[in-house]
């Protein structure tokens, strides 16, 4: 009798299961990408994914964990300058772990591996859904699901101390979960009180994870109005009556936010937005949104940040992002009806996010963050349309392995590309200004700087003079009377104030602001280091 087992083991693996087997690589390296930091080598796990801003976040998770509500500088200084949903998440973190600071962003950096493979599989099952009509449905959106997960773009957005993984997963979820309530309609469907209310609740959940979630809200509310004039105009009353309650819902869900930064910081939006957009131009950040859009499509290409805006790239990144809208617009009409109400819903989103950061927004340097979500979306279509080019290319030249060798050539350079993210982990843009301020400064003075993110959460005593987190500072900066501010202002009951101010080397310049200039002396001005430091003259 022969040997059936051996025989099963010498059979070729079928597409499917290699598709499969690749994945799993890519979803591995991944997942070990987003590990390796928490065994701290060379110091890793404060430098290589917690941003300056992630840092501001982790400072004031903290404060809530210590019982100083959201705030900074040692609980002093209220603040509202954050996204609540993954700031509470950190501080259940400090809480349980008694306020360590190491073992706080560890805590962080797992929440955000876990919440990074939620949105890996929401990706997945969103894809799979959109694309049940596709004889490679599954296979595309497995692969997609992949490559994004395993991308060095986003990774550090996911794994960045900040709202933006968290929020990701939550428009991923909002979004599947309209979707799959849109493409489960009759024409003969009636008016839904459960399925308004529970997507309602989503988009409620989803400006909780971050506040331009509104944009969020009127994609979903606006186009499912839009989709019963497109299908079935009987419905239009029923679809509006329901975008209503979705929309009446999300804002009575993250109305307690909203009420608490008015009343108690004059605004319905946080601070850092206005700290952030208060001096901007109308369409100064268009020149960054076609890198960060092609990126987005890409998934896996990046563009270093010192040649995005040299002209050949820019008008390159620019042709490309147009020619991908003006497919997509092509292609719309000719999709399955689960593909094309997505396309609307993600379009009209992306819409809203390129006016807002692109034209009326400031903080250039965060818009590939600010666009990022739109990434998991844009990875289907890219990923639908070159998994397709490449299944029609391999009939013509009858090369049947061009997929599975296309793949195995990609998740090589994936991995290239996560071996340099993982070589680039010492470097942190703000720890030589930490280990100054620890050498040097007792932890009782009082120390100011612009960039207060990284060296807040280690000296306590640090007051943010940009005002994204300090309501004080942003006030004197509208009113151009920081160098007052940080002379006269007194920060604890004995009366102290600002001793020393400890940033980049652009604060050496302040020695000549008036009237810093009589009190503050010039002491460190390290263009090596990027470290400039002044104190208060004894």
């Amino acid at each position: 009798m022969r040997n059936t087992t051996s025989i099963n083991a010498q059979l070729p693996l079928t597409r499917s299961q290699g598709l499969i087997i690749t994945s799993a690589l890519f979803f591995a390296v991944g997942t070990i990408s987003r590990l390796m930091p928490l065994f701290n080598q060379e110091g890793r796990l404060l430098r290589q994914f917690p941003t300056e801003d992630g840092y501001l976040m982790l400072t004031i998770a903290r404060n809530i964990a210590l019982g100083n509500g959201m705030s900074t500088a040692q609980g002093t200084i209220a603040t509202n300058g954050t996204q609540p949903l993954f700031n509470f998440i950190e501080a259940i973190g400090f809480f349980l772990l008694g306020g360590n600071k190491e073992a706080g962003v560890a805590f962080a950096l797992l929440a955000q591996i876990l919440i990074g493979a939620l949105s890996a599989g929401l990706l997945f099952i969103t894809a799979r859904h959109v694309l049940q009509k596709r004889s490679s449905g599954w296979q595309v959106a497995l692969v997609a699901s992949a490559l994004w997960y395993s991308s060095s773009l986003a990774i550090p957005h996911t794994m960045n101390c900040l709202e933006t993984g968290a929020y990701v997963a939550c428009i991923l979820l909002t979004v599947h979960v309209w979707h799959r309530y849109e493409t489960a309609r009759s024409p003969e469907s009636k008016f839904s009180w459960q399925r308004s209310l529970v997507v309602g609740a989503l988009l409620g959940l989803t400006a909780w994870a971050r506040i331009d979630a509104v944009f969020l809200i009127a994609s979903v509310t606006g186009c499912h109005v839009l989709l019963g004039l497109l299908r079935n105009r009987y419905q239009l009353l029923g679809r509006l009556c329901e975008s209503v309650v979705m929309g009446s819902l999300a804002v009575l869900i993250i109305s307690p936010w909203l009420l608490y930064n008015k009343l108690n910081f004059g605004s319905f939006t946080p601070i850092s937005g206005t700290a952030q957009s208060h001096a901007a131009t109308f369409g100064q950040n268009l020149v960054e949104v076609p890198s960060s859009l092609f990126e987005s499509a890409a998934i896996l290409i990046p563009i270093p940040h010192s040649i995005e805006q040299l002209l050949p790239v820019l008008a390159t990144t620019s042709t490309l992002v147009v020619a991908y809208v003006i497919a997509l617009a092509i292609a719309t009409p000719k999709m399955e009806y689960a593909e094309r109400s997505l396309t609307y819903v993600v379009g009209a989103l992306a819409i809203f996010l390129v006016m807002y950061y692109g034209v009326l927004f400031g903080a250039a340097h965060f818009v590939d963050r600010y666009l990022f979500p739109l990434s998991p979306f844009m990875a289907i279509f890219t990923t639908f349309v070159v998994v397709t080019g490449l299944e029609k290319l391999a009939e013509m030249t009858r090369i049947r392995k061009l997929l599975p060798l296309s793949l195995t050539a990609v998740l090589i350079f994936s991995l290239l590309l996560n071996v340099r993210l993982y070589k680039l982990g010492t470097e942190h843009a703000h720890f030589q200004v930490v280990n100054w301020v620890e050498r040097n400064v007792s932890e009782a003075a009082w120390v100011g700087a612009v960039q207060t993110g990284t060296l807040g959460f280690f000296h306590d005593r640090t007051v943010n003079l940009d005002g994204k987190v300090n309501p004080e500072a942003l006030q004197a900066k509208l009113e151009r009377k920081i160098p007052h501010y940080i002379v006269y202002n007194e920060f604890d009951a004995e009366g102290n104030k600002i001793d020393y101010l400890a940033d980049w080397t652009g604060i050496a310049s302040w020695q000549d602001l008036s009237p810093l200039d009589t009190h503050f002396e010039l002491v460190v001005n390290d263009d090596k280091k990027n470290l400039a430091v002044l104190q208060r003259k004894i």
